[in-house]
């Protein structure tokens, strides 16, 4: 066959392939750079956004702590000038100064963060004084910019200074100033909080900015208060002025806050800036960024982009140029087709020729050939297989024929193989079977097929070959009689034999082993003979690298192989010896013979020797003390390391000393002595012969003798006592100061104390501070709750999950009472009443809150009276429902199963009252620190139930301040009982208390039908919270977002539009204060209920002065907020008429 000709195809083929090749390649790459251009260019974009985004965050957080400080200044300021003015207009005249002092302190320990409160009359010189440093002697502030303003402007409110160099403590510092004014209005002074601007500092940020950002903060003509970091330079200076065109474009283009991009003068660093008006005050804030801060993340992914881009670069060229080649390759490979096809014509004539060497070689070698195919069943068989299978030479043999002659023993099993694996199959056919002759006798027969395979992959022909073994059966039975009496003969042997074949590759078969080495090695024959390397893994993990290395070493040089180790045999370790010789097979294998012995109980006797010789050689070696050996010549025979590390010389050194020639000669008496046969001592200084050292020793010398008593030398004991000694000095010297030290201790001690009595103070006020802040949304989701569990009467499934709402709520809320509780008990504001009350009614209502909840356990809630109590006494009501609702809860929380008791009595004129259960109880460490405030008696108990651990604390610290005792007695496992003690004063009949604000029949239904409720609100959910509950009620509300809207709702409505206000106290534009005044102006008998988010008696007290009737603290209580309605709403007009 003749190949087509390739000349047209690689003059013009080959050229447009390669400029399609060169094409393609360019435009790749192309198209990589631009998409890592784009990508490169959004990752910038995003990194740029992501620092507008910090630093305006950052600007927004250090402006809410500064409007907080200064709102904080603000109302102390405000109280302060209150108190002043108030006692002006009361007559009395001045505060004494006492007096005025004791106030200022105690305004003073609210605010650590200023350095002083004072108060200067209206010539700018000081009336009162309460400072950290410095004295008032000789101050006149009549030249300060607020004094000059004030004075000029007493109606004007708090006034920020620039920062100015204090002449008290001669630091920079900023004054916060409100003005004094007599009744008249006139000018009387100023009263001001000076700030350090240290302060100011803590609150600018520094690590959230990187290490090359920056915050600033500025007056309003942008004079520099404070700069984070601080730079050195006039820029860097309290006042500078100098910055950059961006910022005073902005500032006085009146934005209140923008972003902006400018090198700063002062260090050349390009930065990403954020600037913010203080809202309410004259600061500038500035916030900003390193472009190489927030870039670097981008400019490293820039050089990673331009190497990847590099090699994509490479790789695609190298691509082009190996395609390109093999684009070539393919020409070749076409010539090589045409020598290929005239080869294969060459081979076919070969094949035909040697086709006619097989016929003879078949007879030659007695092989019988057969071929069958399947799909016309036409079968072919040799002469030479007809005469092995005994049939005659014109015979025509078939399956048939074959599977007659094939022994009854052997026909399942061969036809099976040959019918289903080889001719449906298709898997090899190889076995070893017997024919019956038609004289009767037996031939073995070894037959070999196999298939030819479609296409398609299906079976087509079969063929193969047959071979007369009759006469290699005979030899392998005699072999086998002579290997059974080999077998025998091994048995009988102590030590286990085995044989061993490795081929030329390096595997390895075991071909033999007896039954004495299965029994040594705890594996059977099957096993090893299946797998060789079983008997391997048997080996000891650190004898196995010598075993390997043996063997490397026989393979590379054959010659006897020998080996000791120890070998994993049923859970025992067992050490066996291995003995081996090689043998050089025709095929060039080696056969390994050779026998293993067990030889455990020699190994493990000469292992207790070694043992025994090495642990006294250890003994010797690091013991503790020196120990030397020496001859009668006091040349050293021995010593231990021990011995030269305490003399400081080489342990070669040591080996070879003539102690006669020692420098000091001190120690030579008890050498000598123990070379007399007696025993010799020294103790006290020495000085070393090979370092010159000084030390102090203890060295005991006793005779060496031989076996028949003759002296042959001495050892001696050392210990170096240096140590000691020295510590024996220095313990005196110790003992002497031990006085000063303890005197200095106690002082730390004490200032300790006093910084960490400090810290609490600090700490209540903050959780008090916090309880505002998240009563405040609390309020919305009890509210919100209160009236989807109100408007969901009929579907069980959502009103009880508002009730479970609800009830959540009221946890967190009585946590967050809990902690307002403990500040007020620690900052020393809880008041405790002394009122006339009903115990029965306290008692009463403190069990009923709590039966739900015990039943909700499944446990009994008692009630037991012993002695009569009082009907009415004088005590805090409050405070007793307080203590029983948190013993009782605190007893529910802690069982399980079983009951809880309240016990009460009155002895000894005192009310004694005790709640018992039968819960987990306490040990005698979990009771000791049961009270301590923020912990539980274990740590595991707060995460299996739960609580903040103030409970008990502010149980037992109401218990003092009522002048009772609190004592608890519990075992663990046999419950707890608290025992409370308190002073209690039995009234006479006819003296109760008061009776309730309203009769039951009025608390139920719609009470609060066509009565006009203006709601004055800047919150938009606690406004949605109050219109839904009081519409509910049946009233017709009105919404106001602030004070000044609410008085203009009413000026616009009249007088009489309204039966009543509830007015929220923080508002922005007016707040509740204000407005309350102004409505009253308006409607003087129209009654205004504040609403507020403290708990403090001195915010009720403050709502009260402003004109309010009433005060209701968030999250407000539905049932609370329509009683006092109720009491306090005035009639409407229709129902005077």
């Amino acid at each position: 066959m003749k190949l087509p000709s390739f000349a047209f195809f690689s003059a013009s083929v080959s050229g447009r392939f390669q400029r399609l090749l060169l094409t393609a390649v360019v435009l790749t790459n192309m198209a990589a750079i631009a998409l890592a251009i784009f990508n490169l260019s959004q990752s910038q974009n995003k990194a740029e956004a992501l620092a507008t985004l910090t630093t305006r965050n950052l600007v927004e957080a250090v402006e809410h702590s500064l409007v907080s400080t200064a709102r904080t200044l603000d109302v102390v300021l405000l109280a302060l000038v209150d108190e002043i003015e108030r006692a002006e207009r009361g007559g009395a005249g001045y505060l004494s100064n006492a007096e005025l002092l004791g106030l200022l302190a105690r305004y003073k320990s609210w605010l650590p963060e200023i350095d002083g409160l004072r108060v200067y009359d209206a010539h700018g010189r000081p009336r009162w004084w309460f400072s950290r440093s410095g004295s008032a002697a000789g101050i006149d502030v009549s030249d300060r910019d607020y004094f000059k303003v004030l004075h000029d402007d007493p109606q004007r409110g708090l006034f920020v200074a620039r920062p100015v160099l204090s002449r008290v403590t001669g630091t920079w510092v900023i004054t916060f100033a409100r003005s004094l004014r007599h009744g008249d209005g006139t000018f009387a002074g100023v009263v001001t909080a000076v700030v350090p601007l240290e302060h100011f500092n803590r609150l600018l940020p520094r690590q959230q900015l990187g290490p090359q950002g920056g915050a600033t903060l500025r007056y309003e003509d942008l004079s520099l208060i404070m700069r984070v970091p601080s730079i050195s330079g006039p820029a860097g200076m309290i006042g500078s002025t100098a910055v950059s065109d961006e910022l005073r474009a902005l500032v006085a283009s009146g934005r209140p806050e923008a972003s902006y991009r400018t090198v700063t003068a002062s260090d050349g660093i390009e930065r990403l800036n954020t600037f913010r008006r203080v809202e309410g005050l004259p600061l500038v804030l500035v916030v900003g960024m390193a472009t190489d801060d927030y870039l670097a993340d981008w400019k490293e992914a820039v050089r990673h982009s331009v190497e990847l881009l590099a090699v994509f670069l490479l790789v695609s060229l190298g691509s082009a140029v190996l395609i390109g080649r093999l684009y070539r390759h393919q020409f070749l490979n076409a010539e090589r087709l045409r020598e290929s096809h005239a080869r294969l014509e060459e081979t076919l004539a070969d094949l035909r020729n040697r086709d006619q060497v097989l016929s003879a070689t078949e007879q030659v070698a007695g092989l019988g050939v057969f071929s069958i195919d399947l799909h016309s069943g036409e079968a072919y068989s040799s002469a030479q297989l007809r005469r092995i299978l005994g049939g005659q030479a014109d015979e025509v043999l078939s399956v048939d024929s074959w599977v007659e002659r094939l022994h009854p023993d052997d026909r399942e099993r061969v036809v099976s193989r040959f019918r289903e694996g080889l001719m449906q199959r298709g898997e090899p056919f190889d076995e070893e079977y017997r024919i019956l002759l038609p004289d009767g006798a037996i031939r073995w027969i070894h037959g070999i097929g196999g298939v030819d395979l479609d296409a398609d992959g299906r079976p087509v022909s079969v063929h193969g070959v047959s071979l007369d073994i009759s006469e290699r059966k005979q030899v392998q039975a005699s072999l086998q009689d002579a290997l059974n009496e080999y077998e025998k003969l091994v048995e009988r042997m102590p030590a286990g034999v085995f044989k061993q074949r490795v081929c030329a590759d390096g595997d390895f078969h075991v071909i033999y082993v007896s039954p004495r080495f299965c029994e040594q090695i705890g594996i059977d024959e099957a096993t090893i003979l299946a797998d060789p390397r079983s008997v391997t893994r048997k080996i000891h993990p650190d004898d196995y690298p010598g075993y390997a290395a043996r063997c490397r070493a026989v393979r590379e040089r054959p010659g006897p192989f020998d080996w000791e180790g120890r070998v994993e045999v049923n859970g025992e370790l067992r050490w066996m010896s291995l003995l081996s010789r090689p043998t050089r097979l025709p095929d060039g294998d080696i056969l390994w013979e050779g026998v293993q012995s067990d030889i455990t109980d020699r190994k493990r006797a000469e292992l207790a020797l070694r043992e025994s010789e090495a642990r006294y050689r250890l003994l010797l070696q690091f013991s503790p003390v020196g120990i030397l050996q020496y001859d009668t010549e006091l040349r050293v025979s021995y010593c231990n390391v021990q011995f030269a590390e305490i003399m400081q010389v080489p342990y070669d050194y040591m080996v070879h000393v003539d102690c006669s020639k020692l420098s000091d000669q001190r120690v030579l008496p008890a050498l000598q002595a123990a070379l007399e046969g007696r025993l010799g001592e020294y103790e006290g200084p020495y000085r070393t012969t090979f370092a010159g050292k000084e030390l102090n020793i203890a060295m005991h010398c006793s005779p060496l003798r031989d076996p028949v008593g003759g002296l042959v030398g001495g050892i001696a004991i050392l210990q170096d006592i240096t140590e000691r000694v020295l510590k024996d000095q220095e313990l005196a010297r110790y003992r002497d100061h031990l006085e000063e030290l303890v005197a200095e201790r106690t002082a730390d001690l004490v200032a300790a104390r006093a910084e960490a009595e400090r810290l609490a103070q600090a700490k209540s006020e903050f959780l008090a501070n916090m309880s505002h802040e998240i009563r405040t949304p609390l309020n919305g989701v009890l509210g919100l709750a209160h009236v989807g569990y109100r408007e969901s009467r009929g579907r069980d499934r959502a009103r009880d999950t508002f009730a479970r709402i609800v009830a959540s709520g009221q946890l967190l809320l009585g946590i967050i009472n809990d902690i307002l509780d403990f500040s007020k008990i620690e900052a020393g504001k809880l008041h405790i009443e002394a009122i006339p009350v009903e115990l029965a009614s306290v008692i009463g209502e403190s069990l009923a809150l709590m039966e739900a909840r015990a039943q909700t356990k499944g446990l009994v809630l008692r009630f037991r009276r012993g002695t009569p109590l009082p009907e009415r006494c004088v005590t805090d009501p409050l405070r007793i429902g307080q203590i029983l609702l948190n013993l009782l809860s605190n007893a529910i929380k802690f069982t399980e199963k079983g009951s809880v008791t309240l016990s009460a009595e009155f002895a000894d004129g005192q009310l004694v009252l005790r709640v018992s259960d039968t819960g987990i109880g306490m040990s005698e460490e979990e009771i000791a620190k049961v009270f301590a405030p923020f912990e539980q008696a274990d740590n595991s108990v707060t995460r299996r139930f739960g609580g903040t651990g103030l409970g008990l604390a502010i149980t037992y610290r109401l218990v003092e301040l009522m002048g009772g005792m609190l004592q608890v007695d519990s075992q663990p496992g046999c419950g707890s009982t608290f025992e409370v003690r308190l002073p209690c004063e039995p009234l006479p009949p006819g003296m109760g208390p008061a009776q309730p604000l309203l009769a039951e029949d009025v608390l139920s239904g719609t009470r609060l039908v066509d009565m006009t409720v203006l709601v004055v609100e800047d919150n938009e959910v606690n406004q949605m919270v109050l219109e839904a509950l009081l519409e509910e009620e049946g009233a017709c509300v009105t919404l106001a977002s602030n004070g000044q809207e609410a008085v203009e709702r009413v000026r616009a409505s009249g007088d009489a539009a309204f039966q009543v206000v509830l007015m929220d106290v923080q508002m922005p534009v007016m707040d509740g204060y204000a407005a309350t005044r102004e409505i009253h102006a308006l409607a003087p008998t129209l009654p205004v209920i504040g609403q507020t988010a403290h708990a403090f008696e001195e915010e009720k007290a403050r709502c009260l002065e402003a004109g309010m009737v009433a005060h209701i603290a968030k999250p407000v209580d539905p049932e609370l907020l329509v009683r006092v309605i109720l009491r306090h709403a005035r009639p409407s007009v229709a129902a005077t008429l």
